[in-house]
This record gives structure tokens, C-alpha cells and sequence, in this order.
């Protein structure tokens, strides 16, 4: 695996939920729109690409843990596997269960940024890689944590209460679990929630959600104001209040940056000609 030099930037687009893409290139075809997913570990190919680049599986299968449930799914060897970010050979990649997750055509995971600083740029339309660093002029800090996943927790507040959120780009709506209610002095009877269907990761398992606004939500020191929030229990949420930070509120952001040595989200402000 090879990370290009310096900064390496790629075209910024978004799925049909709202989710990062950029193109990525396997075995030479494509380039096909991959979702940058930064709470993934590891890179999925979807079963419609592996029937169109006629992939073999390799023998045995391992366990995705997707936002719901857990699943088993094959590997397929992948010769060559790039993007303008980064370009690996003879690797494996597991298949993602779940067809309904993206109109993409795989996940990419953050394997390859572990040591870098991921900045999506919605102003510019660009997504880049570069090294770890301090926040530039014109963005603030958040101090979060890396779980043994390596993925970055970072704290967040609802209406003034504290919980911890995982920054998940692959997630289209942000998610609270149930114990947030008790936080926000809610029930799940309450009037202001709404039957919200089911919640699906990258497997095939669903679990009941409702959506209700609060009235502010805080990133550091960005406050959001009427914000939505699906309401469910997801894989990994404990007894504890704790969110999935989703693409539908990262997406409002002009920019933000994923810095995985440090542990930190890094958050472009607006400029003084675009406040209010």
C-alpha cells in the first residue's frame, strides 16, 4: 500500500443519501463511485461490482459489524485497487451484505488514512489527504478520542447534554441511541417523536427508529439550531447516551477534517462574508 505524496486530492461528490464519494479505480476498470466512509475500518467492494469484475471468492469468510447487526461475508482478491488518493495491490476485499446501503459501489475504508488528516471540502467540491497537523486559520478544534477500532469519537451536546458521537461519514441521518432520551428528559412515547421506519448499515439487519427536532445541537463551539435526529439502538451503543454523527449534519459544514494521529475534528468556519 502506497498513500501519494504530499497532499493528494480527489473530486468530492455524494451519493444518493448524501454520503462522500470519489472515483476509484479496481483491477483497471472504472473508475466507479466508492463512498469515504470514516467509520469504516476497512474497504467493502459491493456484490454487484464482484459479479461484473467476475471476482472469485478466496476460502472462509469474516464478520462485518454494521450499524444494526453483525454478518458474515466472503473476500475477493483485488490486484490493483486506486483512487487519486492512494493505490494498493494484491489485497482482499470483503463483499458488502447489504445492496440497499449505497448507490455507490463499495466502501472506502480509513486503513489507508490512519496516519493522515482527511479533509472534505464541500466549498471546493474536494476531498484530500495530508499530514497530521495543527487546524489551519479558519477552522476550530474538537478533541475526541480513537476507540480500539481507531476510529474518532468526538463529544458533542443535545440541548446542553453532553454524549460522545462517532464521526461516521458513511452514515447518511445522524443517530441517537434510546438512552439519549432520558437526557433530553424525553420518552419514547413522547408526541414530538415520529415512527421513523428502520435504521440499515453495510448488513442486512434493521432495528425500529423515530425522528424528533431538538433545539440546538453543539460540534465545539458550531451550534446547529432545529436539528432532526432518528432515535434507535445501534451496534456498538452501550447503557450510555451516544450518537452516530452522520453525513446529514457533517454536510453542513463548509469543511471538515478528519485528523486521525491527533484525534481531532477540525471544523472550517464560515467566512465573515457568508454569517449572518
Amino acid at each position: 500500500m502506497a498513500l501519494m505524496q504530499a497532499s493528494s486530492v480527489a473530486e468530492l461528490r455524494h451519493d444518493d443519501r448524501g454520503r462522500p464519494v470519489i472515483g476509484a479505480q479496481l483491477n483497471g476498470s472504472g473508475p466507479y463511485d466508492m463512498v469515504v466512509d470514516t467509520a469504516a475500518q476497512s474497504s467493502l467492494i459491493s456484490q454487484g461490482l464482484v459479479h461484473e469484475l467476475s471476482l472469485t471468492a478466496l476460502d472462509g469468510e469474516m464478520t462485518i459489524r454494521g450499524a444494526v447487526d453483525a454478518q458474515t461475508s466472503r473476500l475477493y482478491p483485488i490486484d490493483r485497487f486506486s483512487t487519486p488518493l492512494f493505490q494498493d495491490e494484491n489485497i482482499a476485499m470483503l463483499a458488502l451484505p447489504n445492496a440497499n446501503t449505497t448507490s455507490a459501489r463499495g466502501i472506502i475504508g480509513m486503513e489507508y488514512f490512519q496516519q493522515s488528516r482527511l479533509l472534505f471540502d464541500r466549498e471546493h467540491a474536494t476531498l484530500s489527504v495530508g499530514s497530521s497537523g495543527p487546524a489551519p486559520e479558519g477552522f476550530v478544534t474538537v478533541a475526541g478520542q480513537l476507540g480500539g477500532d481507531g476510529l474518532l469519537t468526538i463529544p458533542v451536546a443535545l440541548n446542553g447534554s453532553n454524549a460522545p458521537a462517532l464521526v461516521d461519514s458513511g452514515a447518511g441521518p445522524t443517530v441517537a441511541n434510546l438512552q439519549v432520551l432520558a437526557t433530553l428528559d424525553w420518552t419514547i412515547d413522547d408526541a414530538c417523536l415520529k415512527p421513523a421506519g428502520g435504521i440499515q448499515g453495510a448488513t442486512q439487519g434493521a432495528t425500529q427508529a423515530w425522528i424528533a427536532k431538538i433545539d440546538t445541537l453543539s460540534i465545539g463551539s458550531v451550534t446547529m439550531h432545529d436539528v432532526p435526529i432518528v432515535f434507535s439502538n445501534f451496534t456498538g451503543s452501550s447503557d450510555q447516551p451516544s450518537l452516530i454523527l452522520g453525513s446529514d449534519l457533517l454536510n453542513l459544514l463548509p469543511a471538515y477534517a478528519v485528523d486521525f494521529p491527533r484525534a481531532e475534528l477540525q471544523i472550517r468556519l464560515p467566512s465573515k462574508r457568508d454569517a449572518p
